[in-house]
């Protein structure tokens, strides 16, 4: 990555694939990865020295179907959630529903004691499945320098397998046991 110049610089691309909600993504290759707690999802970091800034990811089956109709309920609970954080300005936000696919998307900023920290939302769901993509940084400015890395993996996220349409290899012909046993791009 190329502070210096004012942006990153692609190395490559990985992708994250969760099988067991049916979801995967590209993002930037090198980012430091972290399984959050109690199946909170997965934080990817792409600067150890900023613990701050990063994208964390997870998916969850709601134990219930959800449909375009829904969209008129999920929006108001989903502002009220970004709301409850300190400060909280929403600068942009979105939602469509097409097809089966619903999305709703935020941008906003909020104070953490003292550092005003800006944060991009993103959740998606088909059928059952709610994916969830959080992108953050420590400030307004590490947040627009790392964005178009950010945009990446908000952008080619998809209910399916960005692995298998690559390798005609499904994920559910590929069992992972543990870290050690997981092909790179699992890690």
């Amino acid at each position: 990555m190329d502070e210096a110049q004012g942006r990153p610089a692609f190395t490559g691309l990985m992708v994250h694939r969760d099988p067991s909600v049916g979801y995967s993504l590209l993002l930037p290759d090198g980012w430091q990865r972290m399984d959050l707690p109690d199946d909170g999802g997965t934080l990817y970091r792409p600067d150890p020295a900023d613990p701050t800034t990063g994208l964390e990811v997870g998916g969850s089956d709601l134990g219930t179907e959800v449909s375009a109709r829904d969209l008129a309920a999920i929006r108001p609970g989903f502002l009220a959630g970004l709301r409850q954080l300190p400060g909280c300005r929403i600068e942009q936000q979105e939602d469509a529903a097409v097809g089966a696919l619903l999305t709703l998307e935020a941008r906003l900023t909020y104070r953490q004691e003292e550092a005003v920290r800006k944060r991009w939302v993103r959740l998606l769901y088909q059928g059952r499945t709610q994916v969830r993509l959080v992108a953050e940084g420590s400030s307004e400015e590490r947040f627009g320098y790392w964005e178009s890395m950010f945009l990446t993996a908000f952008r080619t996220v998809r209910f399916g397998d960005w692995w298998a349409e690559a390798t005609g290899i499904e994920w559910v012909e590929t069992p992972f046991q543990s870290d050690a046993e997981k092909a790179p791009w699992e890690r």
